[in-house]
């Protein structure tokens, strides 16, 4: 559900919005998140191509998408967290979709 979407939903129950039910939107995350997730969006896919299962994001060359992305060397280890913990999460997802 959107912001947007929330708000008229709101409007419909004639209800007021509260402000830890409004959806965060992309733009509402900490700037180091969304970069995050623009770096993992960029990075390869590995796949086992036989079972058709998602091994994770290739991060052989990340180091120089961060650098590319002038990430400070002091967060490197920060951004690599999230984007491990994403690539979980996507991992999962996909799991439970091969299972149906």
């Amino acid at each position: 559900m959107t912001k947007a979407q929330y708000f008229e939903l709101c409007e419909a129950l004639g209800s007021e919005p509260l402000e830890e039910e409004i959806p965060p939107e992309f733009e509402d995350l900490p700037d180091l998140l969304q970069l995050s997730f623009s770096i993992y969006e960029t990075l390869r896919d590995d796949w086992d191509y036989m079972g058709g299962n998602y091994i994770g994001k290739s991060l052989l060359n990340l180091f120089e998408v961060l650098k590319l992305h002038n990430v400070p060397e002091d967060e490197y280890l920060l951004v690599y967290k999230i984007i491990v913990k994403i690539d979980n999460e996507r991992r999962n997802i996909l799991r439970v979709k091969n299972k149906t």
